[in-house]
């Protein structure tokens, strides 16, 4: 890639860069207001809401959805999507029981898992999409449905207990200082993600290829290799998230993740990431996913069943894309 041509790339985007920083603050004050607007409400009405022991139940209740969250924004600012991230959560969690039962130690686990997620989801999900150009809806809808019955064959459909590894229990009941671990790691992920998206060459090629890809391959980049990447990113983070969360219940249920991706698409989407690729930022999905827990936390509140946290985010969801498709005419 010449010098010119990269500084030529750089200036096209940087002012697209800051109109779409634009148009993501005013999504953060959308954002900030309702959701101060259901902090204040909750907080005047229910006995015990703003209290730091809440904060940290929903935390703790977002942070696997925190880190499926993460990934998925790497593949909508690419342009793409990634229905399989629950079925990888869910295989994880079962892979990581198994591994222990074979008397793996906690950590070289933990890296198999992660490491097996992003080699698994380049091999499949980006080189099927990267490479060969088919539908990431299709692609990712037939490899979520491939994981997830991976799992049920592993464990013959049934729960299985993770009591007996002391390591995997230190993780899952552990903490640093008041906050346990799951969220520690996912807030550390996201911090780290925020950083990569911003400050590295790897970022900034994501949202080149995501604002648009012609451009970015004849500018040099290498295209079919950072899609590649961000889906094989996806799928660790999703098995990142599967095995705290196995952690953290001390038992892997090969079910997990059923309706996550809706849960992290919707919070993706509120926070200002586009589906049409080429913008979004981490400080947006974090905004987001806090929006739906504390939503939930006050439904929970409020004595209203549990069965309408599904409408509810369905109904966001929705919302989100209404607002997106909007803006991208506006653009």
């Amino acid at each position: 890639m010449s010098d010119g041509a990269v500084g030529k790339l750089a200036e096209r985007h940087a002012g697209r860069a800051a109109a779409a920083a634009k148009r993501v603050a005013l999504q953060y004050v959308g954002v900030g207001i309702v959701l101060i607007a259901i902090t204040a409400y909750l907080s005047a009405t229910q006995t015990n809401f703003a209290t730091w022991d809440n904060a940290r139940i929903i935390l703790s209740q977002q942070a696997v959805l925190m880190i499926v969250a993460v990934g998925l924004t790497f593949v909508l600012i690419v342009g793409g999507l990634d229905l399989s991230m629950g079925g990888m959560l869910g295989l994880a969690g079962v892979i990581t029981w198994e591994l222990t039962k074979r008397g793996v130690p906690v950590w070289g686990t933990i890296v198999l898992v992660v490491v097996g997620g992003f080699v698994v989801g380049a091999a499949t999900n980006g080189f099927l999409i990267a490479k060969l150009n088919l539908s990431f809806l299709v692609v990712t809808l037939g490899t979520g449905g491939a994981f997830a019955a991976l799992a049920l064959i592993i464990t013959q459909g049934q729960t299985q207990s993770l009591l007996s590894s002391r390591g995997l229990q230190t993780i899952g009941s552990g903490g640093l200082g008041a906050l346990p671990w799951i969220v520690v790691v996912s807030v550390g992920l996201l911090a780290l993600s925020a950083l990569v998206l911003r400050y590295t060459g790897f970022g900034r090629m994501v949202y080149a290829t995501g604002g648009n890809q012609e451009a970015a391959r004849l500018a040099g980049i290498d295209v079919v290799l950072v899609r590649l990447v961000v889906y094989g990113l996806s799928s660790a983070l999703a098995a990142t998230a599967g095995v705290l969360e196995a952690a953290h219940l001390a038992s892997a249920n090969p079910q997990s993740g059923q309706t996550i991706v809706l849960d992290a698409a919707a919070a993706v989407l509120i926070g200002g990431t586009s589906f049409m690729g080429g913008s979004g930022t981490m400080l947006g999905t974090f905004l987001g996913v806090l929006f739906l827990g504390v939503l939930s936390n006050g439904l929970t509140r409020l004595d209203i069943s549990a069965y309408w946290n599904g409408f509810v985010t369905g109904a966001v969801l929705i919302f989100a894309l209404l607002v997106d498709r909007l803006r991208f005419r506006a653009r």
